[in-house]
């Protein structure tokens, strides 16, 4: 999925929230057509925040899968796989950087 179509979902679902937080804050409705109403408006906006959700978090799986790709292949390098990183988890090495 593109950078620009991503944005534009988050976007929305921060609007989405936003409009189920209002709905949240409003008065309680007083009779069952009310209620009825306001459910169903209510369970859209939830219905459409998750469609949202789904779709960005299977862009998300799809970008991690891309990456342990890249990893497995040693196209992606991580700090620790090189020598002269700075990151070094050991406790003799942190020691080490903390004295310098």
């Amino acid at each position: 999925m593109e950078r620009v179509r991503k944005l534009e979902l988050i976007q929305r679902s921060l609007g989405l929230r936003h409009k189920l937080k209002v709905h949240e804050s409003m008065k309680a409705p007083e009779t069952h057509e009310d209620l009825a109403v306001m459910l169903l408006a209510k369970w859209e906006l939830e219905d459409e925040l998750r469609a949202i959700e789904d779709l960005l978090a299977g862009s998300r799986d799809e970008n991690v899968a891309d990456k342990k790709k890249l990893i497995h292949q040693g196209i992606l390098k991580l700090k620790k796989d090189h020598p002269d990183s700075e990151y070094d988890s050991s406790p003799s090495r942190r020691a080490a950087k903390k004295s310098r």
